[in-house]
């Protein structure tokens, strides 16, 4: 086709996409107008059986007298769940399922665990007045109660205490079935609300945003001039009433600000609001007490990421400045602004090996000495600001254990904390002189079911004072799963709690909100002092808490009566606390691996280390591990990673989901850094013993996943589908686990797409021997966690002639013990893939050079390669310890054939086989150091 004629399809295509976008658009728009609630309307939510010991059956129905029931919505919906329209519903308490312990899980409970129910609950809305009556019934009595009993915030006790009745937001549905909408803001403008959110169909995605005017919410607008790659939008006012939109998006593989500014009217064409060759990301945004409009963002220069922030005056957008000052990552920052013309911004920093928040503050015209928020040795990040009446800066912040991130995995003895080990929020507020804290510690406040797994403070103040503290907090569906084990099933969920006198409020529950950790959402102030919140939600049951679809939801949320209680504060007192480092020398030794340069052939090859197996709460039962944002934190700063694969399981809500494999390919794009770290796109395609699971990799984004078939899954057809998939697609499969339930017996194999196994697994053990240092032993249940498969040792595969190098990676709770070692000729996805086809790797437990080659007839091979060697050859070694090695094997054929025991941090030698066997023969090398860490080579093959 003639050049010209194809940029003209091309253009009239793309066209033609926005076309059908913004038709879409207006289709969903004029299906989904729906009114604001009136004045006189409240919602409610009717918990059944909460002091219930045995499941029983609560179908009941309800009227009112003098109102009118506008909806009834299941609150918490499992199978069996009926709700009748707006009148009856058929519920019951149930069981819900304890956490059975496997044979290698320390069991340290000395009875049976506690039962447990499930409580059903239905959320209400009535139209009516505060003496509207709600009259219910239900198969184990009836109760009532006036809408005026509900002012309070506190929950009413019915039944004899066995139902508990509290106010909710109105939710209210803004968004259509024709997109995936996730990541919602608000803002006040005036009289307005603006709400606006990220838009998925069709591998793009777009700025909607809805406005309400005080009466009704108007349509969809799509804010963007056409769809794209676009991630996280939020908005602000700026002093002449003008709504400015701005969102991060990938323009020409970089991510960068844009926004638009609406100024009543219509929208204002797309400015570029920043313009460096690494991704922004991360924006928020404020309006000063003189109008200004504040935009604050992560932004990452040479492989480092920064806090940036600018103004806009009404007419201009001044310079961007650096706000933060360490040479290490700046993550998440908040931004608030007080009456006095001050400005803060807060944001975590890894500039002492781990995660502290800091906070600035700008004032005529000049940025205050960072303060220091959290700056002891536990991990602090996620810090939410929010200034009060007396302009006091109020901070919130997430809090886990010492060497978050470090090793950690079924075999580490001096332990690390996981990524999602356990999370609590911390306050504090700064008077401008000194730091204070409420006298009433936040999480001891909390009811007992929402103590722990709480994350991502918000903070806001409402009309009347009282400052507000809301929060995503985890339920699982089996309640009493340890956090050293992966957590099956859960849902994150909001809920508020405010501050005043010298307690903090009943929970507010914000019904709906069930999803990922990592759904960002907003509130806002109206004009009148009320508080309002948009968010997003999966639509996730609480059976299977798998994704259905996202959807936006908005509402106002009910304040508390009364005025408000000054708060009662005191002296913060800040602990001093030590740790024990876990790896003193670990800068060093990445150094040290990241300047090792081989040169063979003519060719320069460097050790690009990574991760091809982490999960994150995407998984099915990934809900102790940490968002996706976690796992790049941790591969950026607490492993130092050059790449990582996330894969997440396929199946069970994961990748097989259209918009979920964009969330995770998209975020592989968030944060590739050229030079500095290449995230891989990939997934976990998880299949039963014996064909085995594999972990999918590719170097392009916008790959589908391979969905598994029934008959694949129960083994009676094999891997051949996949083969296909991924020789179409350009991407490899690597084995992992070989040795248990996710394991294979070797039936398939193909050199060209599964070129490498996972020799060691950080949060199991090796796979490379029955009896291998850090293997299963047969007998011993407790030594092979995910069951004994010896048939699918890695010995085996290499025993039938299968071509595979190796590797080593993480899977679930496990970190910084394990490396996919990788030999690249150049720091690109493409350089690496095609190293691993080579099958150039290694695998580590720690920051372990292993440069091991093969010289024959004049030239040097690889470890990976296949060689034809028909004289003499010699091995070459050279390895480079994190610790004195303790033995070093050459095996050959799975032999043993040399050993050396007892030598230094590095050794170099050369060793020749006086015994070389006719055809074909494999050798390869294992490391073993003092302190029991490892590292395992690829086969070299010899041809004679």
């Amino acid at each position: 086709m003639h050049p010209k004629k194809a940029l003209v399809l091309l253009a009239l295509a793309a066209a033609a996409l926005a076309v059908w976008w913004l038709a879409a658009d207006r289709t969903a728009a004029g299906a989904s107008v729906l009114a604001a609630p009136a004045e006189s309307s409240t919602a409610f939510l009717i918990r059944f059986g909460v002091t219930d010991s045995e499941p029983a059956p609560w179908d009941g129905s309800l009227n009112v007298s003098g109102g009118e029931v506008l909806a009834l919505r299941n609150w918490h919906p499992r199978p069996g769940d009926r709700i009748q329209g707006t009148a009856s519903w058929s519920l019951a308490t149930r069981l819900g399922p304890t956490f059975v312990f496997r044979p290698w899980e320390p069991d340290e409970r000395l009875s049976d665990p506690p039962r447990y129910l499930l409580i059903p609950g239905i959320v209400v809305d009535v139209k009516g007045t505060p003496s509207t009556r709600v009259n219910v019934q239900t198969k184990q009595g009836a109760f009532g109660f006036t809408l005026r009993e509900l002012e309070s915030g506190q929950a009413l006790r019915l039944l004899g205490g066995r139902v508990s009745v509290e106010r909710v937001p109105a939710a209210q549905l803004l968004s259509g079935p024709d997109f995936q909408d996730d990541f919602a803001v608000i803002v006040a403008a005036g009289p307005e609300l603006w709400v606006a959110w990220i838009a998925y169909r069709d591998q793009a995605s777009a700025v909607h945003a809805r406005r309400f005017d005080g009466k009704a919410w108007g349509p969809v607008q799509t804010v963007t001039e056409k769809p794209g790659d676009v991630f996280l939008v939020k908005l602000a006012r700026d002093r002449t009433g003008g709504i400015w939109a701005v969102w991060s998006e990938q323009v020409s593989g970089n991510w960068d600000l844009y926004g638009r500014r609406y100024d009543g009217k219509a929208w204002s064409r797309t400015q570029r609001l920043s313009d460096d060759p690494q991704p922004d990301i991360y924006h928020v945004m404020t309006t000063d007490s003189n109008g200004n409009v504040w935009l604050v963002w992560q932004g990452f220069r040479n492989g480092r990421s920064d806090i940036f922030a600018r103004r806009y005056d009404g007419s201009n957008w001044s310079v961007p400045e650096r706000v933060s000052t360490s040479p290490a990552n700046d993550w998440a920052p908040a931004v608030a602004a007080d009456s006095a013309g001050r400005v803060w911004v807060g944001w975590d920093t890894y500039d002492q090996g781990n995660y502290d928040v800091l906070m600035r503050a700008w004032s005529g015209g000049r940025w205050s000495e960072p303060i220091a928020v959290a700056a002891t040795p536990k991990f602090e990040a996620h810090v939410s600001l929010a200034c009060d009446k007396d302009n006091r800066v109020w901070a919130a912040w997430n809090e886990s254990g010492f060497n978050w991130g470090k090793d950690t995995g079924f075999l580490v003895i001096k332990q690390g904390t996981r990524l999602y080990q356990f999370r609590t929020i911390a306050v504090a507020i700064y008077d401008g002189k000194s730091w204070l804290e409420p006298a009433a510690e936040l999480e001891a406040s909390l009811p007992k079911q929402l103590q722990g797994y709480n994350d991502l403070p918000v903070l806001q103040a409402d009309g009347s004072g009282r400052m507000w503290l809301f929060f995503r907090h985890r339920t699982l569906r089996i309640r009493d799963v340890p956090s050293y084990a992966p957590a099956h099933r859960a849902a994150w969920e909001i809920f508020g709690v405010a501050y005043e006198g010298d307690r903090w409020s009943a929970p507010l529950t914000v019904p709906f909100t069930q999803g990922r950790t990592d759904m960002r959402w907003g509130v806002a102030l109206d004009s009148q002092g009320s508080l309002w919140a948009a968010w997003p939600t999966d639509n996730r049951d609480f059976e299977e808490f798998l994704f259905e679809h996202a959807d936006v939801y908005a509402a106002r949320l009910p304040g508390l009566p009364g005025a408000a209680q000054a708060p009662r504060l005191k002296a913060r007192v800040i602990p001093q606390l030590k740790t024990t480092p876990i790896h003193a020398s670990e800068a060093e030794d990445l150094a040290r691996i990241r300047g090792y340069v081989i040169q063979v052939g003519g060719r320069s090859y460097r050790v690009l280390r990574g991760d091809t197996h982490r999960h994150t709460e995407i998984s099915m039962d990934g809900n102790n591990d940490g968002s996706l944002l976690d796992a790049y934190r941790y591969a950026l700063d607490a492993a130092g990673l050059d790449f990582m694969g996330v894969s997440d399981h396929n199946n069970f809500g994961g990748p097989d989901v259209e918009y979920v494999n964009w969330l995770n390919q998209q975020m592989a794009d968030l944060f590739f850094l050229p030079g500095t770290f290449a995230p891989l796109y990939g997934y976990e395609r998880s299949v039963s013993y014996p064909n085995g699971h594999r972990n999918v990799m590719f170097a392009k984004r916008g790959n589908p996943t391979l969905p598994i078939p029934p008959e694949e899954q129960k083994a009676q057809r094999g891997a051949a589908a996949l083969y296909a998939y991924l020789k179409r697609l350009g991407g490899i499969a690597i084995s992992h686990t070989s040795a248990t339930n996710m394991g294979t017996d070797w039936r398939d194999n193909d050199p060209e797409v599964e070129p490498l196994v996972e020799i060691y697994q950080g949060d199991r053990v090796s796979a490379e021997y029955e009896g291998a240092p850090k293997a299963a032993h047969a007998g011993s249940p407790a030594s092979a966690p995910g069951g004994f498969r010896p048939a699918g040792y890695v010995w085996n595969a290499w025993a039938k002639g299968y071509k595979l190098g190796v590797q080593a990676s993480s899977d679930h709770l496990s970190t910084h013990i394990s490396y996919a070692c990788t030999l690249s000729e150049a720091f690109t996805r493409e350089a690496l893939l095609e190293a691993m086809r080579r099958r150039h790797s290694y695998g580590a437990t720690d920051n372990i050079i292993l440069d091991y080659r093969l010289e024959a007839s004049g030239r040097q091979y690889l470890q990976g390669d296949i060689v034809e060697a028909p004289g003499d050859f010699r091995l070459v070694i050279r390895v480079v310890g994190t610790a004195p090695i303790r033995q070093l094997d050459i095996i050959k054929n799975n032999r043993f054939i040399h050993t050396l025991q007892n030598l230094g941090r590095e050794i170099s030698l050369t060793f020749q086989d006086t015994d070389p066997s006719p055809g074909e023969s494999y050798y390869y090398v294992r490391v073993q150091q003092v302190d029991d860490q490892m590292a395992w080579s690829s086969p070299i093959w010899v041809r004679r």
